[in-house]
């Protein structure tokens, strides 16, 4: 915001918290969680409105046992105002009391980023020029610099304005990068994107930033966006990638190219960084182009190759959800697994508690055996109670569209 008031507050609420008079910097030293801090950030998200006593009561005392409510909010009244007066602001009453509304004294100007937001997405809204539009509502997501006091997020009264203030904010973004789109600004529409990915990292916002640099012919950063959003997601949510996601996958390896090299450069560019014994991990779209790859190779070699579904469990069966239990037992679970495969066998991790293996050469019998062999090396690696279930079929049987088998503690059943 630019200072044009010397006797004026600018209080910033959007990403952080912090308060300016004129050009001085306010500080509320280790009070920034105090009730009378909430209580003038309170009254600046409705200083045109007002806040009723009742309605600061219940926002301020809901959760606390006050035997006297009313009391309690004067004195926090009066608090404030010693603490404004202690930063260096005239002395004044600052909140005014009639009729049982507060509101605030409009002799000490205040300017928040959330009004100047407020005004120009509803300029924007309303703008029937489309340029005009534009201008307005890409300049309030610049402005949108995070949520809405983010320290303040357990309040329920923060709570509502922080849901309202994201959801103009996204429905803005959208108008923007949709129009920006069409004027083909791809620059500006990875600019916005990912500002609003650092603030929230959902997968519409990543779709918009790799799109922007495929259309740039970025490929190389448009695949390091996938691999960094994919794995956030499976890491902190336990989400493999979506259609969408797959979709610029195959649009990003199609075109990566490398430049021109010798067989020899090539051969070494092939090896394994680092030979592992046992089976080879890949990342689910790779393990997706193997598994199309081997159906394949089957109608002309004949080749039996199964796919296996390892499911972690609790000891009574139920699938792990539990971030901490998962985080105990998930790497003792891959352990395993890799131990127990041969080093033509391929897996990955397809959800948090589960994992797909792909078998080529195997027939029925050796998926039960190797069923045994995981169950044991999951208790040599440590696995206690918790149980694997597996389930297993034929690729040419799912070509076909039949023959599944289930595999429960190492007991084969068909279903």
């Amino acid at each position: 915001m630019k200072i044009v008031d010397d006797k004026a507050l600018y209080v910033h609420m959007l990403g952080e918290f912090h308060v300016n008079y004129g050009t001085k910097a306010i500080s509320f030293g280790r009070n920034n969680l105090a009730k009378s801090v909430q209580l003038f950030q309170i009254m600046v998200l409705n200083k045109k409105t007002g806040v009723s006593k009742g309605s600061l009561v219940q926002y301020l005392y809901g959760r606390d046992e006050v035997e006297n409510g009313n009391s309690s909010l004067n004195n926090t009244i009066f608090r404030l105002r010693k603490l404004l007066e202690s930063a260096g602001l005239p002395k004044d009453n600052y909140i005014t009391v009639q009729n049982g509304m507060c509101r605030w004294n409009e002799e000490i100007p205040i300017y928040a980023d959330i009004y100047e937001f407020e005004e120009l997405t509803s300029k924007g809204m309303s703008e029937t020029d489309e340029k005009n539009r534009l201008s307005f509502l890409k300049e309030a997501c610049l402005i949108y610099h995070g949520e809405f006091l983010p320290m303040m997020v357990g309040e329920e009264w923060a709570m509502a304005a922080n849901i309202h203030y994201q959801e103009v904010y996204f429905s803005s973004l959208r108008i923007v990068c949709e129009e920006l789109d069409k004027q083909r600004e791809y620059e500006e529409i990875l600019r916005l994107t990912t500002a609003a990915a650092h603030v929230y990292p959902f997968e519409e916002w990543q779709i918009w930033r790799i799109d922007s640099l495929i259309a740039m012919n970025r490929y190389k950063e448009a695949m390091d966006v996938y691999q960094d959003a994919t794995k956030m997601f499976f890491d902190e949510l336990g989400l493999s990638p979506s259609k969408k996601m797959m979709e610029r996958f195959q649009v990003m390896s199609s075109h990566i190219q490398q430049p021109v090299r010798t067989i020899v450069d090539i051969k070494e560019g092939l090896k394994e960084e680092n030979e592992r014994k046992g089976a080879y991990y890949c990342t689910l779209p790779s393990f997706i182009d193997n598994y199309r790859i081997l159906s394949r190779m089957m109608e002309r070699t004949g080749q039996s190759v199964f796919l296996m579904l390892c499911t972690l469990t609790d000891s009574s069966g139920t699938p792990l959800e539990s971030p901490k239990k998962l985080q105990e037992v998930s790497q003792k679970f891959q352990m395993a697994i890799q131990r127990s495969l041969r080093r033509g066998d391929l897996y990955t991790r397809y959800s948090p508690c589960q994992f797909l293996l792909l078998l080529p050469g195997t027939n029925k019998e050796n998926c039960s055996i190797i069923s045994t062999r995981i169950d044991r090396n999951f208790k040599d690696e440590g696995g206690g109670r918790n149980k694997i279930n597996y389930y297993t079929a034929s690729v040419a049987d799912m070509k076909n569209g039949s023959g599944k088998l289930n595999f429960v503690s190492g007991d084969l059943k068909w279903v």
